[in-house]
């Protein structure tokens, strides 16, 4: 059974769930009923993209994936069962709580099917990104500054705004940190280190002022946030992000705004750090560490964690107090009564180990793993919710170890490191082509919330975090594996025009199934006529194909010093397109000329290519959306346009997206009327000479005034200051 339901349909509303989603992330949303509505939203778009375009091979590839995780289940509950601990009833196990957390675990590999699926590309994103930034930069400067933000520790309310940092020479740093209204610091700050490089490469490839503001705002976040992960991961992003860039374009002129607005935000940062909570959080540990007194430490603002070791003898509390340990491992996560040997060897290390909260969540892990003695805890785990009970690891990939053993870190992350390797072998064997800015952003951002995950934890384990960076891998997955022209192209007065011959050109065209293609003639009259036309520049720069069909492309070119060796004609493309068309059995829809040529064409284009599959024919003087109509119904996967430069190129454009099946749209200008046999083409002669405008010029005098446009399209194209050729969006 198919679903009927539009691509471009689910997209936007996968997309719009993804810009939504943030808002959950508020802690006023936060909570396991808002997670599960994710998860299921997850699950509902997995069932509908998998029935409606999922084959065979990957449809008994997700049932095997299914079964697996089934038989891991039933062995992890079963090992669960048999656990003996010295602490009676603390680490409860619960079946359903359990499954819960896969289930969660698991939307990691849904959303990744459905991304891949749908082929959603960076720039179907980009603009949502750039509003879910917005709203979460702006979210948490602006509460900041009126005081109004939860702490980036807890949710009292911030007492210090950033403007008030530089007139204290120390404060409490939990009381001036913020992080909005969202509920966990560590998730909204991987966000944003998961979306700052693609900030970087759009303010990079557009000098729009926006672009850098986003950048701004981001790091304005981040100082306020305050913890090391959110400034020294900034830091860090800006300068290599800066600095490889640089050697990927030495040889192009530089964007001096984008290293220049980057040096100084790196070097603001580093005059702001001093005044910072980074700073004063790292006064107030260095305090600890060395016995000092901390009068200017609000403890009320710490939390539980300060509360006095109540029930517990006089003298081990006071062991206790000077060695750092938080209250909440003694007396909640592993009281001490039940184990006193493990405290006794716990307070015969330094106070940088007991004061490090870490340093004791993995003591107890390990000591609890200890007293079970169970050899199959390296394999299931000691389930994730008697982990939760003990005391959250933060530090995944060692939390999810513990929690749910080396088997099910293989089932549910080992989906990052395949989708690396994949990545990595990808862009090593297309290096020239995919190890581009875009690239290098997404694969930074995905990669330090990675590494960020090993340090801090809670992050792959949070559907906050799971939907962004499955998102991101996704898509940068999505660009390497896409099979691209090649960007060997000239700029000539704006307009980008290919330097590959006609075979390599036809080639390229049936090598991008997963890309519709707008084919784009480039000659000397077009350009003159739009070269001052922003819009229409970007529209034809946008698509993959630009051919030279011109000889006054290829003389300025050769002139200039360019690549552009040889015109493409439109007659030609066309009928070498027909040829492939003929080999791979896609289907051809003729349409424009007067009554009566087009299907003139179609005879001749029979006759030439037996075989060859003409699904409709039309000509161009019926009506528009009678001819829309007609192409939806015969869904062709391969349009030729008729109608004359730029009536064509401005019907492909306005069109091209109601027509789903075409696959290839390809304006040809008088083809059909050369193909039919109605207007003779230039002798061989001419056409071996480059003078087939010279031949039409003879036998239609009134083309001479083209001569005079042509010499100003030579005079203006040696004059004219190009800007750089972008990467092209594909």
């Amino acid at each position: 059974m198919k679903l009927k339901i539009d691509n471009k349909v689910l997209i936007k509303i996968l997309l719009s769930f993804y810009a939504l989603s943030v808002f959950l992330d508020l802690h006023i949303f936060y909570n396991s009923i808002s997670t599960l509505i994710r998860a299921l939203f997850i699950s509902f778009m997995f069932i509908i993209v998998i029935i409606n375009q999922g084959n065979f091979k990957e449809k008994k590839s997700f049932i095997i994936y299914g079964v697996i995780i089934l038989l891991y289940i039933l062995g992890h509950h079963l090992n669960a069962l048999n656990f003996k601990s010295f602490v009676p009833g603390n680490f409860n196990y619960n079946f359903i709580s359990e499954c819960l957390y896969f289930y969660k675990m698991i939307t990691n590999v849904l959303l990744f099917y459905i991304v891949y699926k749908l082929n959603i590309r960076y720039k179907d994103i980009k603009n949502y990104l750039k509003v879910i930034i917005l709203f979460m930069s702006l979210s948490i400067v602006i509460s900041d500054l009126l005081g109004l933000s939860y702490t980036a520790y807890n949710f009292y309310q911030t007492k210090i705004p950033m403007y008030r940092w530089f007139g204290l020479e120390t404060y409490d740093f939990i009381a001036a940190s913020s992080k909005g209204f969202f509920h966990m610091t560590n998730q909204i700050v991987a966000i944003f280190l998961l979306y700052l490089p693609l900030s970087c490469y759009e303010a990079f490839k557009s000098r729009k002022i926006h672009n850098y503001l986003l950048i701004l705002l981001i790091v304005l976040s981040m100082l306020m946030i305050g913890n090391r992960l959110a400034v020294y991961g900034t830091i860090l992003e800006l300068i290599v992000i800066s600095f490889i860039y640089f050697l990927l374009n030495i040889h192009k002129r530089v964007n001096l705004t984008f290293y220049l607005f980057n040096a100084f935000i790196v070097i603001a940062m580093f005059m702001i750090i001093p005044h910072s909570p980074l700073s004063m959080r790292n006064i107030y540990y260095d305090a600890i560490y060395n016995g000092k007194p901390l009068e200017f430490i609000n403890k009320k603002n710490m939390g539980e964690s300060y509360e006095a070791y109540k029930d517990i003898p006089d003298d081990f509390s006071k062991r206790l107090e000077e060695k750092e340990v938080d209250s909440l491992f003694s007396l909640n996560a592993y009281p001490y009564q039940y184990d006193k040997k493990f405290w006794e060897d716990i307070l015969k290390n330094d106070t940088t180990l007991t004061g490090n909260a870490r340093f004791i969540e993995l003591s107890i892990v390990k000591r609890v793993k200890e007293i079970n003695h169970n050899y199959l805890d390296n394999l299931f785990g000691l389930t994730y919710t008697r982990i939760m009970n003990i005391f959250n690891i933060e530090k995944d990939f060692v939390m999810q170890f513990y929690s749910i053993g080396i088997l099910g870190c293989l089932l549910f992350l080992g989906f990052y490191i395949i989708a690396f390797i994949y990545i990595g072998i990808k862009i090593l064997f297309a290096f020239k082509d995919k190890f581009n800015e875009k690239n290098i952003a997404l694969a930074m951002g995905t990669l330090v919330v990675l590494v960020a995950a090993y340090f801090s934890g809670n992050l792959l384990n949070s559907i906050s975090i799971i939907i962004p960076l499955s998102f991101m891998i996704s898509i940068l997955i999505n660009e390497v594996r896409s099979k691209q022209v090649k960007k060997e192209k000239e700029r000539i007065l704006g307009f980008d025009v290919s330097c590959s011959s006609k075979r390599v050109i036809v080639d390229n065209i049936f090598a991008c199934k997963d890309q519709r293609l707008f084919v784009v003639n480039i000659n000397p009259l077009i350009v003159l006529d739009h070269y001052k036309d922003e819009k229409k520049k970007q529209a034809f720069n946008e698509q993959l194909i630009q051919i030279p069909d011109g000889e006054g492309i290829v003389l300025l070119s050769k002139l200039r010093g360019g690549h552009i060796n040889k015109r493409i004609a439109g007659i030609d493309l066309m009928l070498d397109i027909c040829k492939k068309s003929l080999e791979k059995k896609e289907k051809i829809y003729l349409y424009g000329a007067k009554k009566g040529v087009a299907l003139k064409a179609q005879e001749q284009l029979l006759k030439r290519f037996k075989g060859l599959n003409i699904v409709g024919v039309i000509d161009g003087y019926t009506k528009e959306e009678e001819v829309l109509q007609d192409i939806n119904k015969k869904k062709p996967d391969i349009l030729f346009v008729a109608l004359g430069s730029p009536l064509q190129e401005d019907f492909i454009l306005k069109n091209k997206d109601k027509l789903k099946s075409v696959k290839v749209f390809v304006p040809v200008g008088g083809s059909f009327d050369v193909i039919s046999g109605n207007l003779k083409r230039a002798p061989k002669v001419f056409q071996k000479l480059k003078l087939e405008w010279l031949y039409r010029m003879i036998k239609e005098p009134k083309r001479f005034k083209g001569l005079f446009r042509l010499v100003k399209f030579i005079g203006l194209g040696i004059i004219y200051q190009e800007e750089p050729l972008e990467n092209l969006e594909n």
